[in-house]
């Protein structure tokens, strides 16, 4: 987002952020020190964003939407952590994961302590609908990445078949984030789903983008563990669509050597000048830009803020223009 952005939604930003402090203050030092530590860890503060601007769009900010934007933060932060974990990742942020500065055991529990946290503020609204809509999108992020585990090393995967697991995986939080912005703005049921549609759609850009990033990324920009993917044997989407352009010589070649047992830094890099050289990657950003273009056709009949819904169209082009 932009200066201007950010400056928009400041105080509500500054309020959220000391009401995730309190909430996660604990006596007990060990404890208070763990809960602390996922503050820094944390995301982009993508999802309270889109809590606050789309409320803006259609109208005021509630202690609601502090409270719903913080529980959207601690569950996605609980995702980050439990992804670490999976992926055996040591950096976040440029700071060390969980379970490599403690361990995968509380990596888990840190992870489901902020779960319940979430879940405590978001009762706290007193809004069931939001609180079925929060369940709902933690739901369908866990099955959608049981759904990417199931099918690590299956390369013969269709873009249709991606996109359903990413559907699943990213897309729902933001959905879900943009879907609550609007209702505590008590917004029209029609333009509460047309926010959903446009949080949907950038979430879907928003993981092409990721793939993306994990394959051609810098770890010092990222600030986190990258070629995670390529080393899980996860099919994404620069490598499906390099799959189903190639031939059965070039197949075969780059297949056997992400299957190969000590697959490393060396063969990651191949792979991905493999992927640059055939325009595979440039395919999938183009694909991203698609789907912003798609969320942000959701958002033109809505009448409301001007300065909050550019500054909504500037986030949206932040999801794919971002370098990490």
């Amino acid at each position: 987002m932009s200066e201007d952005a950010h400056r928009l939604i400041a105080s509500e930003m500054t309020a959220m952020e000391a009401l995730m402090r309190r909430t996660l203050s604990n006596t007990d030092p060990f404890v208070d020190e763990i809960v602390q530590y996922s503050l820094q860890i944390g995301g982009k503060r993508l999802r309270p964003a889109l809590v606050f601007l789309t409320g803006k769009t259609v109208g005021h900010i509630t202690e609601q939407h502090v409270q719903a934007a913080a529980a959207l933060e601690f569950v996605h932060t609980a995702t980050l952590i439990h992804d670490d974990i999976l992926d055996g990742a040591a950096i976040r942020r440029h700071l060390a994961t969980f379970n490599v500065r403690w361990n995968a055991q509380i990596g888990v529990l840190a992870g489901d302590l902020l779960l319940t946290k979430a879940l405590e503020l978001i009762t706290q609204t007193g809004e069931m609908n939001v609180v079925r809509a929060l369940t709902e999108a933690c739901k369908q992020t866990c099955e959608g990445e049981l759904r990417q585990i199931g099918a690590m090393g299956r390369f013969d995967m269709s873009t249709e078949e991606y996109v359903q697991i990413i559907a699943g995986k990213t897309a729902p939080l933001l959905a879900c984030s943009a879907e609550i912005g609007a209702f505590y703005a008590s917004a029209t049921s029609p333009v509460i789903e047309r926010f959903r549609s446009f949080g949907q759609k950038l979430g879907l850009a928003f993981q092409i983008i990721d793939d993306v990033l994990d394959l051609i990324g810098e770890t010092d920009t990222a600030g986190k563990t990258l070629r995670t993917d390529l080393i899980h044997r996860k099919p994404t989407l620069p490598l499906i669509l390099y799959l189903q352009e190639a031939t059965e010589a070039e197949q075969k070649e780059i297949l056997v050597c992400i299957r190969r047992d000590d697959f490393a830094e060396q063969s990651a890099d191949w792979v991905v000048e493999r992927l640059h050289e055939s325009g595979a990657i440039d395919a999938a950003r183009k694909t991203a830009q698609q789907l912003v273009e798609e969320a942000l056709e959701s958002l033109t009949e809505i009448e409301g803020d001007v300065e909050a819904k550019q500054a909504l169209t500037e986030l949206a082009q932040f999801v794919v223009s971002r370098k990490r």
